[in-house]
């Protein structure tokens, strides 16, 4: 390893004092893209690894990427599907599919934010956009409070894995894999998370009492009249993921396309009437993208860091040191899982992923299934304390003590480690091709 170039300190007091000085920094609210610039600039002065100038070529480099571009163009679809209004239509229309499934309004909620998820593909908006949609309504058919919060916190999840997810567009642009091939992946895995939330939902609104409906069945009248009023969102689906698959679009082509196309419905239909709702949500598109990318590009920064020191290849090599596929997968787990407990899915997504990459290459698992993997992980950590993105959102909605909503997911979140184990035994025993 090389010594500080400026201080006549070791080179391991330097580290230990810059990761002090992050720690702090984090501990007294600092956002976490400066926290992470902080120890990487620290590093690029203090070694003489990298040239101060690789910061800037860094950032250049990484957003010059043409994937990246998908990126705020599906945080608008997201934004202007809220200014149209279209939430209360999708709700409709799924409440009109599953809702004769015991637990109406729960299963409605889950199966919102998969459609949710297939449109924004963010968990936080799903989690934002369900919760303020259907969160009184769920209490008004007898939920208890905390269990519908952490209904909704877990239907969330689905929005970094059912494409189109942001969160596999950042790995595909940041690891140099197809972002076409990691939405394929992870339609089948998202699905599986899907109807087991549905499947925990009915059994424990069943038990309680709670939405039970003794109206079996399907009105397939009411439904066309529903699909046809949720038009708007469901031509967003079919745009989306139907140009990606058929390769009409790439994921950015595909994006721009919906964006024009909600434009065009949204106002010929009178959902949007307004020029000010279209500022509106290019506004909030602008100040979300401005968290995201510094994160990327920060992150990076801290991986290559981290490479150098050779962290990533010692865990790696301690994990297939274990030698049976079992116990690493299982030491995996535990480390995806910690992982995503703690850390915001961006700067996680880019620190742990290259670390456990080897160990998951040993269990014969390819960079795409890799990366379903590793997400379905991260996606969990959005309903794990102590971080949780989506019960923290969901809390803040619904007014209720963020630990209280966190119990009430216990087994909403079994149910997702459930099938994240299995398809990760899938990849492991048939291939991870």
């Amino acid at each position: 390893m090389n010594a500080p170039v400026l201080l006549a300190i070791s080179s391991t007091e330097f580290l230990i004092g810059i990761t002090l000085l992050s720690i702090i920094a984090f501990i007294f609210g600092i956002p976490i893209y400066l926290v992470f610039g902080i120890w990487a600039l620290g590093y690029h002065v203090g070694f003489d690894s990298f040239p101060l100038i690789n910061m800037s070529q860094n950032h250049y480099g990484v957003l010059q990427s043409f994937s990246f571009t998908a990126i705020p163009l599906f945080i608008l679809v997201g934004d202007l599907i809220r200014e149209a209004g279209i939430a209360k239509n999708l709700v409709e229309f799924t409440r009109e599919l599953i809702g004769w499934i015991p637990g109406v309004t729960g299963n409605t909620a889950v199966g919102t934010a998969g459609i949710f998820s297939a449109i924004t593909g963010s968990n936080a908006a799903t989690t934002a956009s369900v919760g303020t949609a259907l969160y009184e309504p769920l209490c008004e058919e007898g939920y208890e409070n905390d269990y519908a919060a952490a209904t909704i916190a877990s239907g969330g999840v689905l929005g970094a894995i059912i494409p189109p997810s942001i969160l596999l567009i950042i790995y595909g642009a940041a690891f140099g894999v197809s972002i076409v091939d990691l939405f394929i992946a992870g339609v089948i895995p998202g699905l599986g998370m899907l109807f087991v939330l549905l499947g925990v939902n009915t059994v424990i609104a069943y038990r309680n009492d709670y939405g039970v409906t003794e109206d079996f069945g399907i009105d397939y009248q009411q439904l066309l009249v529903k699909t046809w009023h949720a038009k708007v969102g469901l031509g967003t689906i079919v745009l989306l993921l139907g140009g990606i698959f058929l390769g009409l679009f790439t994921p950015s082509e595909s994006a721009a396309v919906a964006v024009v196309y909600i434009l065009v419905a949204a106002i010929g239909s009178r959902q949007i009437t307004s020029i000010d709702s279209i500022v509106r949500a290019c506004y909030s598109s602008i100040l979300l993208i401005g968290i995201i990318l510094p994160m990327v590009v920060t992150s990076i920064l801290i991986q290559q860091s981290l490479s150098d020191l050779g962290l990533q290849e010692a865990i790696s090599n301690a994990i297939i040191s274990l030698g049976h596929p079992v116990l690493i997968i299982l030491v995996m787990t535990v480390i995806m899982l910690l992982a995503g407990s703690v850390l915001d899915a961006t700067p996680n997504l880019l620190l742990t992923a290259p670390i456990l990459a080897g160990a998951a290459a040993s269990l014969g698992w390819s960079p795409v299934a890799w990366g379903i993997i590793f997400m379905m992980g991260a996606s969990i950590g959005f309903i794990t304390p102590p971080y949780g993105l989506n019960l923290y959102i969901i809390s803040g909605i619904a007014d209720i003590d963020y630990i209280k909503v966190a119990k009430a997911a216990k087994w909403h979140w079994a149910g997702l480690v459930t099938v994240w184990l299995g398809v990760m035994i899938w990849y492991t025993v048939v291939g991870g091709g």
